[in-house]
């Protein structure tokens, strides 16, 4: 459903979790501390359907496959609580996350935040990254009724910066995704990281890229461009 590429760009949908930020090895301990409350040894889900989904329904396939009865919000909350207290003070942007921002922004375009996590979670880790303020909207996993790989949180960003969904572009670590961003009629842009980096893409995205760095340029061979850009680090909203 990706639309043609002669659809001017207008805005720019963020993943947050393994694409602006780096947590996946602190929701790896947590994980493997919370599975061992309960009496269990975390296995990750070998084929990656968890990669990118909120979180409730994450915690209901690690309750199955791991033969846990323990309530999901109290799963959820155990993990969340867990990561956060492990990155206080650690959490740096990924590299390029920056700058394509501020690339964005320097181009007139609409920045929006399109993550899984819960409201209270997202902006724990905006805000330990500095990015708190830096997008014209957010959405999170808490503000639709279907999570990715539905279209719905990427259709509710557009909307939220009054942007159609042919003039967006979403960047993306995770398959369910950029089978959201498909599904909405938006370009895509995978960026893998290290669990994502072998998993089946079953839509393919747009673009495959190493770092967000590499977004810059294909951006400006899309008409994208600002004459007085800077890479310079991307300021809050007023």
């Amino acid at each position: 459903m990706t639309q043609p590429a002669t659809t001017t760009i207008q805005a720019l949908i963020f993943d947050m979790d393994g694409l602006l930020v780096d947590t996946e090895p602190y929701a790896r301990a947590a994980m493997v501390s919370l599975m061992r409350d309960h009496g269990r040894e975390w296995r990750p889900e070998p084929d990656g359907s968890v990669q990118g989904r909120r979180l409730r329904d994450v915690m209901d396939i690690i309750a199955r496959s791991h033969d846990l009865d323990a309530p999901i919000d109290e799963l959820c909350a155990g993990f969340e609580s867990r990561v956060i207290a492990s990155l206080r003070g650690e959490l740096r942007p990924l590299p390029g996350a920056a700058e394509v921002m501020a690339f964005g922004r320097a181009a007139g375009l609409r920045l929006a935040l399109a993550s899984s996590g819960w409201r209270h979670y997202v902006d724990a880790i905006l805000a330990e990254a500095g990015l708190a303020g830096a997008f014209d909207a957010e959405v999170t996993g808490g503000d639709v009724q279907r999570g990715k790989p539905a279209p719905d949180p990427f259709l509710l960003a557009a909307s939220r910066v009054g942007v159609a969904p042919a003039a967006c572009v979403v960047f993306e670590d995770a398959p369910a995704g950029v089978a959201g961003a498909s599904a909405a009629g938006m370009r895509s842009v995978a960026v893998p990281r290290r669990s994502t980096r072998n998993a089946p893409f079953p839509i393919a995205p747009d673009l495959t890229i190493n770092s967000l760095h590499e977004a810059i340029p294909w951006l400006q061979a899309l008409g994208v461009r600002h004459a007085s850009f800077r890479p310079e680090r991307v300021a809050p909203r007023a």
